[in-house]
């Protein structure tokens, strides 16, 4: 079997080291990394979660955007419905006036001939009766 030879030393601030001073430094070192290491995959979650958090309230904005349109659609929609059936029942008024003037007219023709026939009749009548 391996034997491990212990080493002990002492570091620049007098303190007593069991590791090989380059096994030591090296050890510092991959905490320091890996304390640097930390830092920046936390500061990568955080700019991860800030991202997330900006892209989430875009998407509250832009759904709140999309059913403002959805409703304007809407209003349009029955605006134009509401058009389209207040033209047909104007249309409808039209031919019914349209209507009433023809029979109007034709009742004014009738009493017009009426009147003449009346008239010719009052002067055959007057002209008999001088």
């Amino acid at each position: 079997m391996m034997q491990a030879t212990a080493m002990i030393s002492f570091d620049e601030t007098y303190r007593v080291r069991v590791l090989d001073p380059d096994v030591y430094d090296d050890t510092v070192r991959l905490k320091e990394e890996s304390s640097t290491y930390c830092e920046k995959i936390s500061q990568m979650i955080t700019a991860g979660n800030d991202a997330v958090s900006k892209i989430e309230q875009q998407a509250k904005r832009i759904e709140a955007i999309k059913l403002a349109a959805i409703g304007q659609r809407n209003k349009l929609s029955e605006a134009r419905e509401s058009q389209a059936k207040e033209e047909k029942e104007l249309k409808q008024k039209v031919l019914e006036k349209q209507e009433e003037l023809e029979r109007l007219k034709a009742e004014y023709d009738s009493l017009f001939k009426v009147k003449t026939e009346q008239e010719s009749m009052i002067e055959k009548l007057a002209e008999h009766a001088m």
